[in-house]
């Protein structure tokens, strides 16, 4: 577990990541996954993961809980997606233009921007689709970077695209996402 003067000293690093795009606090935008397509019902998102690399074994695992993150969220399941967060998380709403703080607060923002997505999709069908995630594991932290694409489906699909990165805390033997950004935009409809 990282201790209060350690989470403090991750924050400077974490400000200077935000210039390269973390991942936006959307529930959409929350990597879809990761090492596989994932299809389990006719009502789930389509996730799929292109070109996954990760830098050592510890990585792996870092990819795969986005992979969890990815299914659970596909599923509507917040309570389950929670699970991967940290309790200090944060992340920077680019709608809003606000720093969200605390589970609590980025849940409740992932869930509402969820939603809006389901109801703007026609058939309330949604895939995600992740390119070249990357991970690298730095002690009990990890940065993960990929461009991910979803694809808000029906007769008129709406594609789009944000070049992400989160970071990760290693809590236990669990990767619990400390912050992520990122900025969605729309590239096809």
């Amino acid at each position: 577990m990282l201790n209060n003067q350690f989470r403090m000293a991750l924050k400077l690093p974490t400000i200077a990541l935000l210039a390269l795009g973390f991942v936006c606090c959307s529930p959409l935008n929350y990597p879809g996954a990761v090492a596989a397509e994932t299809k389990e019902t006719k009502d789930e998102c389509d996730v799929t993961c292109v070109d996954p690399h990760a830098a050592c074994v510890e990585s792996q695992k870092v990819i795969d809980t986005l992979h969890e993150m990815a299914k659970a969220i596909n599923k509507g399941d917040f309570e389950h997606f929670a699970e991967y967060f940290d309790e200090n998380v944060t992340t920077f709403d680019d709608i809003t233009k606000q720093l969200l703080v605390g589970k609590k607060q980025v849940i409740a923002r992932i869930k509402e921007r969820y939603e809006q997505s389901v109801q703007a999709s026609e058939t309330h069908a949604v895939s995600y689709t992740i390119y070249q995630p990357y991970a690298k594991v730095h002690g009990n932290t990890a940065t993960v970077t990929c461009v991910l694409r979803k694809v808000m489906g029906g007769k008129h699909p709406v594609v789009f695209e944000s070049h992400d990165t989160k970071v990760f805390v290693k809590e236990g033997d669990k990767w619990k996402e400390l912050h992520s950004q990122g900025l969605w935009k729309k590239v096809s409809s």
